[in-house]
């Protein structure tokens, strides 16, 4: 069995209100009238309050081209994960040798090698430990990575699963499509990296399993033109969801006996409100059983594969639980894809 100990969250400097970025877009969209009323409609329907990004926003504004991007995210990125690697050792009292394997998830810049290896060597551990990046999974790469690193963690050594996400450098300046612009209403920046053990923590992970939804590849996404990548995001995500989800996750339970009413807290993909809508109201949810995936998006916006993380570190510093409570964590990425883990709480 593989225990969750602890989960630990970083973020970038640069700090902005929602306010502070619909007036930044107004220089953004002055010749877009339509876009820019738009723009601002959806930055107020978020509840997002505020957001963090990699660099300032009016550098966000003037990105031009994969290769300043990647840059970017080469030497941000790998500071914030070798950051946020060293507090979670901190934080559980591990030396670097303890380390047996490292599962690296993010979907902004597919860096080769991966930013990884920097934080690796940075923090001296160990040049052997097992190491799996992961891209694809995109917005799921939280819940997915958690599925395998539970996997991977080896006897007498900890896994660490990891996120760097710098959203903001997906924004393309030329592209006022409404995914884009949704995309620049919600995401933010972040980090996060969760500890986890053969032995002991306060979660225990129990099962999980991924599904993907027949006919959605189109839905979610990338499209990679000349000018670098850009967001695809379409507005059937949240029905979807609500049309699919209270029929697998029902399923997925039962198939370890349980009904949706023996699990008693929820901890969902903050992807933005309307799908915390849709997932709290097909499941019938009592809006504390599943605030942790709101309150991430309130407080950071949709962090892609860290926000689920996000939301966790949250759970589990409340700590609202008491042993032997079931938990239940959503993922939801491009595929369309959803990742179930189930958790017993323990300590």
């Amino acid at each position: 069995m593989t225990y969750i100990d602890s989960v630990v969250t970083e973020l970038p400097k640069f700090r902005y209100s929602t306010g502070d970025i619909i007036s930044a877009a107004s220089d953004w969209l002055k010749a877009a009238p339509t876009e820019r009323s738009l723009f601002d409609r959806l930055s107020h329907s978020t509840q997002i309050e505020s957001r963090s990004f990699a660099i300032p926003v009016e550098q966000i504004l003037s990105l031009n081209g994969p290769g300043k991007r990647a840059k970017i995210f080469t030497e941000v990125g790998s500071q914030l994960l070798t950051d946020v690697i060293a507090k979670s050792l901190s934080v559980s009292g591990l030396a670097a040798s303890d380390i047996g394997a490292l599962l690296f998830t993010s979907c902004t810049v597919p860096a080769i090698p991966s930013i990884d290896v920097k934080a690796i060597d940075a923090l001296k551990l160990s040049p052997s430990l097992t190491r799996l990046p992961i891209f694809q999974h995109g917005c799921a790469g939280g819940a997915v990575g958690l599925s395998l690193a539970a996997q991977m963690a080896p006897e007498g050594k900890i896994t660490l699963l990891t996120s760097v996400e710098l959203c903001s450098l997906i924004y393309q300046a030329s592209d006022l499509s409404g995914g884009n612009l949704v995309g620049s209403a919600i995401f933010g920046d972040g980090a996060a990296c969760a500890v986890l053990k053969r032995d002991s923590g306060k979660l225990r992970i129990t099962a999980t399993a991924s599904h993907l939804i027949p006919n959605t590849y189109h839905l979610m996404g990338y499209d990679i033109l000349d000018d670098g990548t850009h967001l695809r995001l379409d507005r059937e995500v949240p029905q979807c969801l609500a049309q699919h989800a209270p029929d697998l996750i029902p399923s997925f339970l039962a198939q370890h006996g349980l009904k949706p009413s023996d699990v008693r807290w929820w901890i969902f993909h903050p992807g933005g409100a309307k799908i915390l809508h849709a997932l709290e109201e097909s499941l019938q949810l009592r809006p504390a059983q599943c605030r942790w995936g709101w309150e991430a998006l309130r407080q950071h916006g949709n962090m892609s594969s860290a926000s689920v993380l996000f939301a966790l570190a949250q759970f589990l510093d409340e700590k609202p639980y008491a042993p032997g409570d079931r938990a239940f964590m959503l993922g939801v990425g491009p595929g369309l894809m959803l990742q179930c883990n189930l958790f017993e709480c323990v300590a």
